[in-house]
Protein backbone atom coordinates (compact mmCIF):
# COMPACT_ATOMS: atom_id res chain seq x y z
CA UNK A 1 0.00 0.00 0.00
CA UNK A 2 0.92 4.05 -0.25
CA UNK A 3 2.53 3.49 3.31
CA UNK A 4 5.08 1.29 2.46
CA UNK A 5 6.48 3.24 -0.64
CA UNK A 6 9.82 5.32 0.56
CA UNK A 7 10.57 8.69 -0.60
CA UNK A 8 13.87 7.03 -2.07
CA UNK A 9 12.22 4.68 -4.12
CA UNK A 10 9.72 7.80 -5.18
CA UNK A 11 13.34 9.68 -6.17
CA UNK A 12 14.39 6.17 -8.10
CA UNK A 13 11.00 6.60 -9.92
CA UNK A 14 10.88 10.40 -10.87
CA UNK A 15 15.15 10.48 -11.25
CA UNK A 16 14.91 13.60 -8.60
CA UNK A 17 16.72 13.82 -5.26
CA UNK A 18 14.70 13.80 -2.67
CA UNK A 19 14.62 17.16 -1.43
CA UNK A 20 13.92 18.49 -4.68
CA UNK A 21 10.72 15.78 -3.95
CA UNK A 22 10.22 16.92 -0.40
CA UNK A 23 10.03 20.99 -1.45
CA UNK A 24 7.73 19.55 -4.12
CA UNK A 25 5.18 18.01 -2.11
CA UNK A 26 5.83 20.36 1.00
CA UNK A 27 5.23 23.85 -1.24
CA UNK A 28 7.90 25.12 0.17
CA UNK A 29 11.81 25.96 -1.15
CA UNK A 30 12.45 26.72 -4.90
CA UNK A 31 10.70 24.10 -7.52
CA UNK A 32 9.01 24.49 -10.97
CA UNK A 33 5.58 24.50 -11.08
CA UNK A 34 5.85 21.59 -14.01
CA UNK A 35 8.17 19.64 -11.19
CA UNK A 36 5.81 20.11 -8.45
CA UNK A 37 3.13 19.02 -10.67
CA UNK A 38 4.95 16.25 -11.83
CA UNK A 39 6.05 14.99 -8.60
CA UNK A 40 2.59 15.37 -7.00
CA UNK A 41 0.78 13.02 -9.97
CA UNK A 42 3.46 10.16 -9.09
CA UNK A 43 3.37 10.16 -5.49
CA UNK A 44 -0.68 10.38 -5.60
CA UNK A 45 0.01 7.56 -8.02
CA UNK A 46 1.76 5.25 -5.57
CA UNK A 47 0.02 6.30 -2.70
CA UNK A 48 3.17 8.10 -0.84
CA UNK A 49 2.60 9.39 2.51
CA UNK A 50 4.96 11.96 3.74
CA UNK A 51 6.47 11.94 7.23
CA UNK A 52 4.04 14.92 8.47
CA UNK A 53 1.17 13.36 6.50
CA UNK A 54 1.57 10.12 8.62
CA UNK A 55 2.00 11.98 11.43
CA UNK A 56 -0.99 14.41 10.90
CA UNK A 57 -3.26 11.02 10.00
CA UNK A 58 -1.45 9.19 13.60
CA UNK A 59 -2.28 12.32 15.68
CA UNK A 60 -5.88 12.59 14.60
CA UNK A 61 -6.16 8.68 14.92
CA UNK A 62 -5.22 9.25 18.40
CA UNK A 63 -7.23 12.32 19.21
CA UNK A 64 -5.86 15.10 17.88
CA UNK A 65 -9.21 16.94 16.71
CA UNK A 66 -8.26 19.11 13.76
CA UNK A 67 -4.32 19.35 13.16
CA UNK A 68 -4.40 22.97 12.62
CA UNK A 69 -3.03 25.60 14.87
CA UNK A 70 -4.22 29.13 14.80
CA UNK A 71 -2.11 32.13 14.67
CA UNK A 72 -3.40 35.57 15.52
CA UNK A 73 -2.08 38.72 13.79
CA UNK A 74 -3.77 42.20 15.04
CA UNK A 75 -5.44 43.26 11.69
CA UNK A 76 -5.17 47.04 12.44
CA UNK A 77 -1.18 46.54 13.13
CA UNK A 78 -0.47 43.67 10.15
CA UNK A 79 0.85 45.82 7.61
CA UNK A 80 2.85 48.48 9.71
CA UNK A 81 5.49 46.49 11.05
CA UNK A 82 8.07 43.43 10.02
CA UNK A 83 7.57 41.86 13.22
CA UNK A 84 4.25 40.22 12.72
CA UNK A 85 4.97 38.39 9.37
CA UNK A 86 8.55 37.18 10.83
CA UNK A 87 6.85 36.28 14.05
CA UNK A 88 4.16 34.47 11.65
CA UNK A 89 6.65 32.50 9.49
CA UNK A 90 8.81 31.03 12.46
CA UNK A 91 5.32 29.59 14.09
CA UNK A 92 4.35 28.52 10.90
CA UNK A 93 7.77 27.07 9.90
CA UNK A 94 7.56 25.40 13.61
CA UNK A 95 4.40 24.04 13.31
CA UNK A 96 4.51 22.20 10.17
CA UNK A 97 8.06 20.36 11.20
CA UNK A 98 5.75 18.66 13.19
CA UNK A 99 2.59 18.37 10.55
CA UNK A 100 0.54 20.71 11.68
CA UNK A 101 -1.70 23.22 9.68
CA UNK A 102 -1.12 26.95 10.78
CA UNK A 103 -4.60 28.75 10.49
CA UNK A 104 -4.10 32.66 10.18
CA UNK A 105 -6.82 34.65 12.03
CA UNK A 106 -6.97 38.44 12.23
CA UNK A 107 -8.51 39.97 15.00
CA UNK A 108 -8.34 43.58 16.03
CA UNK A 109 -7.52 45.34 19.11
CA UNK A 110 -9.64 42.95 22.26
CA UNK A 111 -11.46 41.16 19.46
CA UNK A 112 -12.53 37.29 19.33
CA UNK A 113 -15.22 37.17 17.31
CA UNK A 114 -13.22 36.01 14.32
CA UNK A 115 -12.16 33.15 16.50
CA UNK A 116 -15.29 31.79 17.41
CA UNK A 117 -15.99 29.94 13.37
CA UNK A 118 -12.96 27.55 13.89
CA UNK A 119 -13.50 27.09 17.77
CA UNK A 120 -16.76 26.09 17.00
CA UNK A 121 -16.54 23.80 14.34
CA UNK A 122 -13.70 22.31 16.20
CA UNK A 123 -10.93 23.34 13.38
CA UNK A 124 -8.39 24.80 15.91
CA UNK A 125 -6.24 22.33 18.52
CA UNK A 126 -4.60 25.72 19.90
CA UNK A 127 -4.15 28.78 19.46
CA UNK A 128 -0.59 31.86 19.40
CA UNK A 129 -0.91 35.41 19.41
CA UNK A 130 1.64 37.31 18.29
CA UNK A 131 0.63 40.02 20.93
CA UNK A 132 0.17 40.44 24.57
CA UNK A 133 -2.67 42.77 25.40
CA UNK A 134 -4.42 43.46 28.90
CA UNK A 135 -7.47 41.80 29.98
CA UNK A 136 -7.41 39.94 26.19
CA UNK A 137 -10.97 38.62 26.71
CA UNK A 138 -10.60 35.65 24.31
CA UNK A 139 -7.93 33.91 26.72
CA UNK A 140 -10.58 32.92 28.85
CA UNK A 141 -12.99 32.63 25.88
CA UNK A 142 -10.08 29.50 25.08
CA UNK A 143 -9.47 28.15 28.01
CA UNK A 144 -13.34 27.34 28.86
CA UNK A 145 -13.07 25.33 25.52
CA UNK A 146 -9.77 23.95 26.66
CA UNK A 147 -7.68 25.24 23.78
CA UNK A 148 -3.64 25.89 24.72
CA UNK A 149 -3.01 29.57 24.20
CA UNK A 150 0.70 30.51 23.40
CA UNK A 151 1.61 34.47 23.49
CA UNK A 152 4.18 36.10 22.11
CA UNK A 153 4.65 38.84 24.82
CA UNK A 154 4.52 38.90 28.94
CA UNK A 155 1.47 39.49 31.56
CA UNK A 156 -0.74 36.81 30.49
CA UNK A 157 -2.32 34.14 32.64
CA UNK A 158 -2.97 30.98 31.77
CA UNK A 159 -0.88 30.93 28.84
CA UNK A 160 2.73 29.88 27.89
CA UNK A 161 4.66 33.45 26.79
CA UNK A 162 7.37 34.09 24.52
CA UNK A 163 9.08 37.06 25.07
CA UNK A 164 12.75 38.96 25.54
CA UNK A 165 12.99 41.03 28.65
CA UNK A 166 11.61 44.37 26.78
CA UNK A 167 12.26 46.56 29.59
CA UNK A 168 16.23 45.27 30.30
CA UNK A 169 16.31 46.16 26.35
CA UNK A 170 14.59 49.43 26.92
CA UNK A 171 17.34 50.47 29.46
CA UNK A 172 19.96 49.71 27.53
CA UNK A 173 18.87 51.81 24.92
CA UNK A 174 17.98 54.87 26.98
CA UNK A 175 21.56 54.10 28.58
CA UNK A 176 23.23 54.53 25.23
CA UNK A 177 21.51 58.13 24.81
CA UNK A 178 22.46 59.54 27.63
CA UNK A 179 26.25 58.17 27.31
CA UNK A 180 25.99 59.82 24.24
CA UNK A 181 25.26 63.07 25.93
CA UNK A 182 21.05 63.39 25.48
CA UNK A 183 20.19 65.52 28.97
CA UNK A 184 16.05 65.15 27.70
CA UNK A 185 14.82 62.25 26.26
CA UNK A 186 11.23 62.03 25.04
CA UNK A 187 9.51 58.64 24.73
CA UNK A 188 6.68 57.96 22.21
CA UNK A 189 4.51 55.19 22.54
CA UNK A 190 2.13 53.52 20.67
CA UNK A 191 -1.14 51.45 21.83
CA UNK A 192 -0.56 51.46 25.67
CA UNK A 193 -3.15 48.25 25.95
CA UNK A 194 -0.31 46.25 24.32
CA UNK A 195 1.63 45.05 27.76
CA UNK A 196 4.97 45.33 25.14
CA UNK A 197 4.55 49.58 25.03
CA UNK A 198 4.04 49.48 28.68
CA UNK A 199 7.48 47.32 29.49
CA UNK A 200 9.14 49.65 26.81
CA UNK A 201 8.40 52.82 28.66
CA UNK A 202 9.05 51.63 32.07
CA UNK A 203 12.29 50.40 30.87
CA UNK A 204 13.42 53.86 29.14
CA UNK A 205 12.21 55.42 31.88
CA UNK A 206 14.85 53.31 34.89
CA UNK A 207 17.57 53.76 32.28
CA UNK A 208 17.08 57.63 32.23
CA UNK A 209 16.94 57.31 35.69
CA UNK A 210 20.39 54.99 36.33
CA UNK A 211 21.77 58.23 35.62
CA UNK A 212 20.38 60.59 38.36
CA UNK A 213 17.70 62.38 35.63
CA UNK A 214 14.25 62.52 36.90
CA UNK A 215 12.14 61.83 33.38
CA UNK A 216 9.90 64.33 32.19
CA UNK A 217 6.50 63.49 32.11
CA UNK A 218 5.68 66.25 29.76
CA UNK A 219 8.30 64.44 27.14
CA UNK A 220 6.14 61.05 27.15
CA UNK A 221 3.65 60.71 24.59
CA UNK A 222 1.15 58.03 24.54
CA UNK A 223 -0.96 55.78 22.14
CA UNK A 224 0.31 57.11 19.56
CA UNK A 225 -1.22 55.40 16.06
CA UNK A 226 -0.67 57.37 13.13
CA UNK A 227 1.50 60.12 11.09
CA UNK A 228 -0.17 63.11 12.38
CA UNK A 229 -0.66 62.13 15.84
CA UNK A 230 3.29 61.05 15.65
CA UNK A 231 3.67 64.86 14.20
CA UNK A 232 1.88 66.41 16.99
CA UNK A 233 4.09 64.76 19.67
CA UNK A 234 7.41 65.40 18.15
CA UNK A 235 6.79 68.60 17.37
CA UNK A 236 5.65 69.36 21.24
CA UNK A 237 8.45 67.43 22.59
CA UNK A 238 11.03 69.81 20.69
CA UNK A 239 8.87 72.98 22.06
CA UNK A 240 9.92 71.30 25.46
CA UNK A 241 13.36 70.84 24.49
CA UNK A 242 14.39 67.31 24.01
CA UNK A 243 17.63 66.36 22.42
CA UNK A 244 16.57 62.73 21.95
CA UNK A 245 14.07 60.36 20.96
CA UNK A 246 12.81 56.97 22.09
CA UNK A 247 10.13 55.73 19.85
CA UNK A 248 8.41 52.56 20.86
CA UNK A 249 8.86 50.90 17.44
CA UNK A 250 9.97 51.27 13.90
CA UNK A 251 6.88 52.43 12.53
CA UNK A 252 7.00 55.40 14.98
CA UNK A 253 10.57 55.61 14.32
CA UNK A 254 10.24 56.22 10.77
CA UNK A 255 7.25 58.98 11.43
CA UNK A 256 9.86 60.98 13.94
CA UNK A 257 12.50 61.33 11.49
CA UNK A 258 10.24 62.59 8.77
CA UNK A 259 8.82 64.84 11.13
CA UNK A 260 12.08 65.66 12.61
CA UNK A 261 13.22 66.33 8.75
CA UNK A 262 10.50 68.43 7.81
CA UNK A 263 10.88 70.60 11.31
CA UNK A 264 14.63 71.43 9.43
CA UNK A 265 16.49 69.71 11.92
CA UNK A 266 19.19 67.00 11.73
CA UNK A 267 19.79 63.55 12.74
CA UNK A 268 21.72 63.17 15.15
CA UNK A 269 23.35 66.67 14.99
CA UNK A 270 20.34 68.27 16.64
CA UNK A 271 18.04 65.64 18.17
CA UNK A 272 19.25 61.58 18.49
CA UNK A 273 16.78 59.34 17.74
CA UNK A 274 16.59 55.35 18.85
CA UNK A 275 13.85 52.49 18.62
CA UNK A 276 12.74 49.66 20.91
CA UNK A 277 12.20 47.40 18.13
CA UNK A 278 14.56 47.23 14.93
CA UNK A 279 13.92 46.34 11.52
CA UNK A 280 15.66 46.05 7.87
CA UNK A 281 14.11 49.45 7.52
CA UNK A 282 15.96 51.20 10.23
CA UNK A 283 19.17 49.59 9.33
CA UNK A 284 18.78 51.05 5.83
CA UNK A 285 17.91 53.85 6.82
CA UNK A 286 19.76 56.99 6.02
CA UNK A 287 21.11 57.55 8.58
CA UNK A 288 20.66 53.94 10.08
CA UNK A 289 18.41 54.43 13.47
CA UNK A 290 19.87 52.63 16.53
CA UNK A 291 17.44 50.35 17.95
CA UNK A 292 16.94 47.44 20.74
CA UNK A 293 16.72 44.05 17.91
CA UNK A 294 14.99 40.82 18.78
CA UNK A 295 14.71 37.89 16.44
CA UNK A 296 10.87 38.09 15.49
CA UNK A 297 11.25 34.77 13.47
CA UNK A 298 13.01 32.73 16.15
CA UNK A 299 10.42 34.55 18.88
CA UNK A 300 7.38 32.69 16.59
CA UNK A 301 9.43 29.06 16.31
CA UNK A 302 9.58 29.12 19.74
CA UNK A 303 5.66 29.80 20.43
CA UNK A 304 5.27 27.07 17.72
CA UNK A 305 7.39 24.83 19.30
CA UNK A 306 5.97 25.78 22.90
CA UNK A 307 2.37 25.35 21.33
CA UNK A 308 3.52 21.47 20.17
CA UNK A 309 4.81 21.07 23.33
CA UNK A 310 1.33 21.78 25.37
CA UNK A 311 -0.25 19.70 22.96
CA UNK A 312 1.56 16.86 23.38
CA UNK A 313 1.62 17.32 26.67
CA UNK A 314 5.35 18.14 27.52
CA UNK A 315 5.73 21.84 27.46
CA UNK A 316 5.72 22.77 31.28
CA UNK A 317 7.00 26.04 30.94
CA UNK A 318 5.65 29.52 31.71
CA UNK A 319 8.02 31.63 30.06
CA UNK A 320 10.16 31.09 27.40
CA UNK A 321 13.07 33.80 27.20
CA UNK A 322 14.40 34.88 24.03
CA UNK A 323 17.67 37.10 23.77
CA UNK A 324 18.44 40.53 22.55
CA UNK A 325 20.65 42.73 21.36
CA UNK A 326 21.27 46.68 21.26
CA UNK A 327 22.50 47.76 17.82
CA UNK A 328 24.30 50.94 17.89
CA UNK A 329 24.23 52.80 15.19
CA UNK A 330 24.25 56.64 13.60
CA UNK A 331 21.27 58.19 14.29
CA UNK A 332 22.53 58.56 17.45
CA UNK A 333 26.67 59.14 16.75
CA UNK A 334 27.36 55.71 16.55
CA UNK A 335 29.21 54.46 13.47
CA UNK A 336 26.87 51.76 11.87
CA UNK A 337 28.93 48.21 11.58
Amino acid sequence: MGKEIRLNELSKELNLSATTISRALSGNGRVSEETRKKVTEVALRLGYISPSQKKQSDSIISGRKSGNVGVVLSRDLLYESDFFHLCLLGAAGALADHGYETLLILCNTDEYEPLIPAVEKGALDGVIFTRAISGEKSHSYLKKKGIPVVVVGSGIKDAVMVDSNTALACRELASSLMNSGCKRIAFIAGNMNYNVNIKRLEGAMMGVSDYSVNPDPNLIFRDISNYNSCKVAVETAITRRCDGIICCDDVIAGWSYEVLTRLGLSVPKDVLLASCFDSNELARHTPPITAAHIDARQMGFYAGEAMIGLLEGTEKRQFIPVEHTIHLRASTRHFSV
